[in-house]
């Protein structure tokens, strides 16, 4: 059901203006390099979770550190306001370790994790 599901939502989103740029992956290494710029251009991104296991987000904030955003079990996912020039780490485990950082573009976009 969540499949079929996530399949309508896909579809909805891909037909749309709003939300049509998949993010693609910085790259852990980059993690302490990034920090967030500035709160000017609003935008969302809606993860989705096509993993076997929960993730978490965290966004970097302006000194570099992870400020948890969210958990999203499998086959899941969850909506996320955010800003330009603000990036998005994600996580498999509670023990925070990185598979993949999200940098928002000005459009809607979505992630999505396997």
């Amino acid at each position: 059901m969540r499949r079929v599901v996530l399949a309508v939502i896909l579809a909805a989103l891909a037909g749309s203006a709003q939300a049509e740029s998949e993010l693609q992956d910085v790259g852990c290494a980059q993690e302490r390099q990034l920090r967030s710029i500035d709160q000017v251009t609003a935008t969302e991104v809606v993860f989705f979770n096509q993993s076997p296991v929960p993730i978490r987000t965290y966004w970097i904030d302006f000194h570099g550190r992870r400020i948890f955003g969210a958990e999203i079990r499998p086959g899941d996912s969850f909506f996320q306001q955010t800003y330009v020039n603000n990036p998005w780490v994600v996580t498999k485990t509670t023990a925070k370790i990185c598979v993949g950082i999200f940098q928002p573009i000005a459009e809607s976009s979505i992630v999505v994790v396997h």
